[in-house]
């Protein structure tokens, strides 16, 4: 893999046939089939894990980080995405997996549903703060990286906010120095009073593919405060197993607060937790006339209205990759449907808490109980276009290129049958101008081909024997 080029997705090619299921779904023609195997093209994946869904053969796979690699630090953060939550059925309260995350090795568990609750007020703010429409939400990775490749003119369209899982990593290594300041164990060498923020491990658990090179290769920020990715399904069965003997030993322990760890847990999440679903951002929001579309393929064709000069009028659009939002995620556990209906009622019935004792009134709210400014939630670097899809960096010969392409196109049969191993006659075109590929690689010509030449074959020894 190359040093620049980080992603989670890859191809088990032992598992591979070779049979172009993949190629038709890439939302950025990254995958091609040559000499009977699959090959991604790095420089154009975006981690969708679309592949991954519609394999046939599992040949297609996410690599998220090992879970021994909490055993390199001295203190364990969980960062469980608001998906989770809909992974264990209605019944399942988020106290009970927050114990089960502790039982399981983490120290600390910090709620990312907090960085998108927090968020909300700041987009909203954002909105009516800008002229620019339709503004396009930024939390999911792969929609940022697919307008980077595809749809470079709406990037100022996108909303330039940290995704929830950077704000809520941020604050929890906050946390982490506030509290463990005093325990000399984990000070920096030399330095007694101050805490050592390498001895703590930060651990994102997500259903999602594109975390993993989001927090390698981050957008709109240059470092991750992540140290890893889990997935659901490593982290899934220790959890559930702990979860089912404790209800076995205790009955049923819904609503037992945690005993273990220093944070303390967020009351009024819930519209934190709804952004696990699709709808949930924008129900969240609360902004007239904003538009939710999930699923890649309904994302592509609203982008591409979009950039054809329609629904110009759109305040916000909430994007999501998966179906049905980051409950679809690749490494999702439970069905997505399920998990959706789930969340939103975990989110129900979490969005009116009692406010603790110490707060203020009106302080329920956690932007009040932890204060965080819209500037610390800002993007700090440019989110610039990706010129993958080009031809050539050169402009003359990317032009001299793209008009030997159309030629290429024309001879071709265009029925964009993927037998060559591309998704389409013109993928096969580019890929013929780039010198991977060459023309005979089409079947359909290569069969009309053949039979020319044996009719003309059989034509001159018809004519033959007629002049004999």
């Amino acid at each position: 893999m190359s040093t620049s080029i980080l992603h989670s997705v890859y191809l088990d090619a032992k598992l591979c046939v070779g049979c172009t299921t993949c190629i038709k779904h890439c939302p950025t023609q990254a995958i091609r089939v040559r000499e009977g195997k699959a090959s991604i093209m790095e420089e154009r994946c975006i981690d969708c894990g679309e592949c991954i869904r519609i394999c046939p053969k599992g040949a297609k796979k996410s690599a998220t980080d090992p879970i021994t690699l909490m055993s390199d630090y001295d203190i364990r953060v969980a960062l469980p995405a608001p998906s989770i939550y809909g992974q264990f059925g209605s019944a399942c309260q988020p106290e009970e997996i927050f114990d089960a995350l502790h039982a399981i090795g983490f120290d600390e568990v910090f709620d990312v549903a907090w960085g998108a609750s927090v968020l909300t007020p700041a987009i909203r703010r954002y909105v009516s703060g800008t002229e620019l429409r339709p503004l396009i939400s930024s939390a999911c990775p792969v929609i940022v990286r697919l307008i980077q490749l595809r749809f470079p003119s709406l990037l100022p369209n996108l909303v330039p906010f940290l995704p929830p899982m950077e704000i809520a990593a941020r604050r929890a290594r906050e946390l982490l120095a506030q509290i463990y300041q005093s325990d000399r164990r984990y000070s920096v060498p030399g330095r007694p009073d101050e805490f050592d923020q390498r001895r703590a491990g930060v651990f994102f658990i997500t259903p999602c593919t594109s975390k993993v090179t989001a927090i390698r290769l981050p957008l709109g920020y240059k470092t991750s405060m992540v140290s890893a990715v889990f997935s659901f399904q490593d982290i899934f069965p220790s959890l559930k197993k702990v979860m089912g003997a404790r209800g076995e030993a205790a009955g049923k322990v819904a609503g037992h607060p945690s005993s273990v760890g220093k944070f303390s847990r967020y009351p009024g999440l819930g519209r934190g937790i709804d952004w696990a679903r699709s709808d949930g951002e924008l129900e969240s929001l609360n902004i007239p006339g904003a538009v939710s579309v999930d699923g890649i393929e309904n994302v592509i064709a609203l982008f591409e209205d979009i950039d054809n000069g329609k629904f110009g009028d759109i305040p916000y659009i909430e994007a999501l990759a998966c179906p049905g939002g980051c409950v679809g995620g690749p490494t999702a556990v439970a069905n997505p449907h399920v998990a959706r209906s789930t969340i939103k009622a975990v989110a129900a019935g979490a969005k009116q808490p009692s406010p603790p004792a110490s707060a203020r009134a009106g302080d329920a709210c956690p932007e009040r109980l932890y204060p965080i400014t819209d500037k610390s939630m800002r993007w700090e670097t440019e989110v610039a276009p990706k010129p993958v899809m080009m031809l050539n960096q050169d402009l003359t010969v990317a032009l001299r290129m793209a008009e030997e392409m159309e030629e290429i196109v024309a001879s071709l049969p265009g029925l964009d049958c993927g037998a060559c191993g591309g998704p389409d006659c013109r993928s096969l075109a580019e890929d013929i101008v780039k010198g991977k590929a060459k023309l005979d690689d089409c079947i359909v010509r290569m069969k009309q081909k053949i039979g020319d030449a044996q009719e003309s074959s059989a034509q001159k020894e018809s004519g033959t024997e007629g002049n004999a």
